[in-house]
């Protein structure tokens, strides 16, 4: 059975590029924002990992990361950041360490991400 990945980012060629790398290995569910991911979650759709931009509109990756943090119900899932920003900005900003993965995505650290995280 193939492991579930939500997939957060409002730039539809980044999510292009991610179907692109993953599909054929990965069951993936598309959202352009944390607060439709977030809403997908908690009507019960179960992941075993989200990848998800900190830079979206109505909910950013920020808030989604302690929204999830913080239910019981999603303590078990990976997370992967991606984004522009420096990587120093995102430690600030992030309570607890995540891999992160800077923007443009670079298809070998993105697998290689995945695969450490899934095994």
């Amino acid at each position: 059975m193939k492991k579930r990945i939500l997939i957060l980012d409002d730039e539809p060629t980044n999510r292009a590029l991610i179907i692109h790398l993953l599909s054929r290995d990965y069951e993936l569910f598309l959202f352009e924002d944390g607060l439709q991911g977030l809403t997908w979650l908690e009507s019960g759709n179960k992941v075993d990992l989200v990848i998800t931009d900190l830079e979206m509109p109505k909910m950013d990756g920020f808030e989604f990361i302690s929204r999830v943090s913080n239910d019981p119900r999603f303590q078990n899932i990976g997370m992967v950041l991606t984004s522009s920003l420096e990587e120093e900005e995102v430690s600030k900003r992030l309570k607890c360490k995540r891999p992160y993965l800077q923007k443009p995505l670079e298809p070998f650290m993105l697998k290689s991400t995945l695969s450490e995280m899934l095994e």
